[in-house]
């Protein structure tokens, strides 16, 4: 065995927390994807892991780097003329550092230009429907049978346009009556219909997963390969993608390397982690020092057993999706405190993904109204985030140690919100990602 795993790091597009093994009270579901939850079984889940952003590129950006939307550049869309600064470090250019060659799979949304990532070697860039793992399966499998026998380590992250709308061209619907809705919405056709093209993708993209460890199983590859499985950000539903809400900023993460004993069987982490955590993680599990200028957090400590505390907050932000709309939050194990930097005369921003569909037309008219300047919620007596206490005299301590707390972080991390409107300087982006 390798002194040092492979990887494998598996990221889909706008999926949240929907997944079976992630059923609970607070992220209610029915989905049936035995691969996925066999592998949390064989593994690690974390149930509390955030984005950094609501959003594809600016949340991805932060797993690349280990840094905030607004310290690394990536505040909004690459096919919005967004793109990551070349002065950034990515995680790939990490591992290359320590003996690993690094190969990007299918779907990247930080850069015009892949290859500027630092992969060593990057798939042929397709149209982004192609990205999808049932088309892409040939290509995996020639990938392992290649790499099966190699010295060095490999990296490999395998990037995939599911389940991003529109759903139902990835996978057949499930039967609309057995969806469980989420609290955020409301109970009747239009979203039960909508759920069941969602339930249909991520079973889709479960099958996909099946065939994978198959394949690495049959190489003999499996024993020796860290396999993580995430998302970018949350579920693309109203009050959720787009949005500081629970529903826009939690996200799955399944870790599981049979070969090594920190990656316990079944174990269940409910510590409070940022997608930022990743990279000084990954870097700390294969003996690389870890960067001073970055903003993760190693949970190897966690994994190790060494503590059972971790993050004590979690900032989030989004600055540009299809428009400017700058909001920063802090979020502790006991409530959120978010400001909204622009007036709106909606309550949130539904991404034009989803007003294209039905359940985005109909969540429009129910929205129009005046957005507050601040919102803070009580989690542990409201984890729908639906009552804003921001007014409650009751919490006005809560909501001067909050917004000092959130104003700190937005100084010490240069956040440019800080000294104005932040200018979208777009740039036309090559056909390359």
């Amino acid at each position: 065995m390798k002194e040092k795993p492979n990887i494998i790091l598996f990221i889909t597009h706008d999926q949240g927390q929907f997944l079976g093994c992630y059923n609970s009270p607070q992220n209610p579901n029915s989905l049936n994807t035995p691969n996925l939850d066999k592998l949390a079984e064989n593994g690690v889940r974390f149930t509390n892991h955030f984005c950094t952003a609501p959003q594809c590129s600016p949340s991805r950006g932060g797993i690349q780097t280990s840094l905030y939307p607004h310290q690394n550049g990536l505040m909004g869309l690459v096919d919005r003329g967004w793109t990551l600064p070349e002065r950034n470090k990515t995680l790939p250019m990490y591992l290359k550092e320590q003996g690993y060659t690094t190969h990007l799979m299918g779907f990247q949304h930080e850069v015009f230009d892949a290859y500027s990532l630092g992969y060593d070697t990057i798939s042929k860039r397709r149209p982004e429907p192609l990205y999808n793992c049932q088309k892409m399966n040939k290509d995996y499998q020639k990938f392992f049978e290649t790499h099966q026998n190699e010295e060095n380590p490999f990296y490999l992250c395998i990037g995939v346009t599911q389940v991003h709308r529109p759903f139902g061209v990835w996978g057949e619907p499930v039967d609309p009556n057995g969806v469980i809705v989420p609290h955020y919405l409301p109970d009747n056709k239009i979203v039960r219909d909508d759920l069941s093209q969602f339930y249909g993708a991520i079973e889709g993209v479960d099958n996909c997963i099946g065939s994978i460890i198959k394949q690495l199983e049959d190489l003999g590859l499996r024993e020796n390969i860290l396999f993580i499985y995430t998302t970018d950000h949350g579920e693309a539903y109203p009050r959720a993608k787009c949005t500081l809400y629970d529903p826009g900023l939690k996200t799955l993460l399944l870790m599981s390397w049979p070969g090594s004993v920190i990656f316990e069987h079944n174990k269940v982490y409910n510590q409070m982690i940022s997608n930022i955590d990743l990279l000084p993680t990954l870097l700390e599990l294969i003996g690389a020092k870890i960067p001073k200028n970055i903003e993760g957090k190693s949970f190897m400590p966690l994994l190790k057993g060494e503590t059972n505390k971790f993050r004590k907050e979690i900032y989030s932000e989004k600055t540009f999706h299809e428009y400017y709309d700058p909001i920063r939050s802090i979020r502790t194990e006991e409530c959120k405190y978010i400001i909204n930097f622009e007036k709106s005369e909606i309550l949130y921003q539904i991404g034009m993904d989803i007003q294209q569909d039905a359940i985005g037309k109909y969540m429009s008219e129910q929205i129009k109204k005046t957005r507050p300047n601040e919102e803070l919620y009580d989690l542990k007596k409201d984890h729908t985030e639906i009552h804003n206490l921001i007014d409650d005299p009751n919490y006005k301590d809560i909501v001067k140690e909050l917004k000092n707390k959130l104003y700190e972080w937005m100084k010490r991390t240069d956040d440019p919100i800080l000294k104005g409107k932040i200018k979208h300087l777009r740039q036309e982006p090559p056909i390359r990602y």
